[in-house]
């Protein structure tokens, strides 16, 4: 949307609503639920998002509007099979059920952190000299205990490297 001065062009916004059947409120509801789902969950709706952008493209929208009218018709897709999966309402049928419940159980799956990735990807910089430098798996491993106090195996090192450095290093070659 092209905006000038924080004033959004009117018939750009309407263009938008009447296409999507959306209100501000209701778009804004339709992202922060998006925000909230996991990134297998999102992967989802982006996958849908391809589906309503060629619906909305056979439609004639305004091109500045497709791909953001498709991203919201996709999560209200998603969002609708969520509220009917809550209501209460069981004369749903059991294929319409059977893929409700396949996608509850794909957004229940919790993305478990990994602790020392994490803390690995925060001290890459470091990791990163001590390797350039020569030293060893061992050698950094040693440093990260006395510094960081944090016990990382060699292997475990040796992973990160070849996923987080090498492989980095190949791709900008």
């Amino acid at each position: 949307m092209e905006q000038k001065n924080n004033i959004v062009d009117s018939s750009t916004l309407s263009s938008l609503e009447f296409h999507t059947k959306l209100s501000k409120e209701q778009r804004k509801t339709l992202i922060n639920w998006f925000n909230k789902q996991n990134i297998e969950f999102q992967i989802l709706i982006f996958d849908e998002q391809k589906n309503q952008f060629f619906k909305l493209k056979n439609e004639g929208i305004d091109k500045k509007l497709l791909s953001l009218a498709s991203y919201l018709l996709a999560i209200k897709h998603f969002y609708d099979k969520e509220q009917l999966l809550k209501s209460k309402n069981k004369s749903q049928t059991l294929n319409e059920l059977g893929g409700i419940a396949k996608l509850e159980r794909i957004k229940l799956k919790k993305e478990k952190p990994k602790q020392k990735l994490q803390m690995l990807l925060s001290i890459h910089s470091v990791i990163l000299a001590l390797h350039n430098d020569g030293y060893s798996l061992r050698d950094i491993k040693q440093h990260l205990q006395s510094k960081y106090r944090k016990t990382i195996s060699h292997t475990y090192l040796s992973q990160y490297i070849n996923e987080y450095i090498i492989k980095k290093d190949a791709k900008n070659v």
